[in-house]
């Protein structure tokens, strides 16, 4: 048994490698995100512009199956969210237009592996951080050399002030996929603060959580999601 347990651990080592090495299409670097089309201000609405290094988008991913302790839960973070938020005079039904580069995000950050609690203790290496990285961009994934946007659009509102839900147009490898998010718009004079959490799945996404080895070691198909964005008028 002894003998049988070592060599699924290698075979699962061995997938994890492979994983994290294979070839994937180059995937943009830096500050690419591209702007937001141009969008005329709606009639009675006030454009706030996002500011990306106060507004942060967080996602929780999570470790899965039979080997999952041969693994890491990770958290994915990004400060390059860009765009416009719309307002009318008596802050409701709040309407966006947003874009935010898939190469912006952060993996497993020490710091923010720290706020997350004991789910997230312990630091992870360098070099499975990499490969992690490297998974999330993929062709399989992400696939952030063809696509290096993702772009979410404001749609139906519900609610009244400051909490709503709204129907959000998350366009994910060029294809669109309606999200309801709960929203919470506050408003302190020319400055917005958009706040939320959610869960949301791969398959919501039109992705496939990652996995290796038929499943012995793979991603969890929900992602809990957080976000903070402040944005400004003028």
């Amino acid at each position: 048994r002894d003998m049988r347990a070592r060599l699924l651990l290698l075979l699962v080592a061995l997938g994890l490698s492979l994983a994290g090495c294979r070839a994937v299409r180059e995937a943009p670097t830096g500050d690419t995100a591209s702007a937001p089309a141009a969008q005329s201000v709606p009639a009675g609405y006030a454009r706030y512009q996002v500011v990306p290094a106060e507004s942060e988008i967080r996602a929780l991913v999570y470790r899965d199956g039979p080997m999952a302790r041969l693994g890491h839960n990770h958290v994915l973070a990004s400060r390059a969210l860009r765009g416009d938020i719309f307002l009318d005079g008596k802050a409701e039904e709040p309407r966006f237009t947003l874009v935010l580069p898939v190469a912006s995000f952060s993996v497993d950050d020490a710091a923010l592996r720290g706020e997350e609690g004991q789910e997230f203790s312990g630091a992870v290496d360098p070099e499975a951080i990499a490969g992690t990285r490297r998974n999330l961009l993929s062709e399989a994934l992400l696939d952030a050399a063809i696509f290096p946007d993702i772009r979410l659009t404001g749609r139906q509102v519900t609610g009244q002030v400051p909490d709503y839900t709204v129907t959000v147009a998350v366009e994910v490898k060029g294809r669109s996929h309606d999200l309801q998010v709960p929203v919470r718009v506050e408003r302190y004079g020319d400055e917005l603060l958009v706040t939320g959490q959610f869960t949301a799945t791969h398959r919501q996404l039109g992705l496939t959580p990652f996995s290796v080895m038929g499943g012995l070691l793979s991603v969890r198909d929900e992602i809990r999601l957080r976000f903070w964005i402040v944005a400004r008028h003028g």
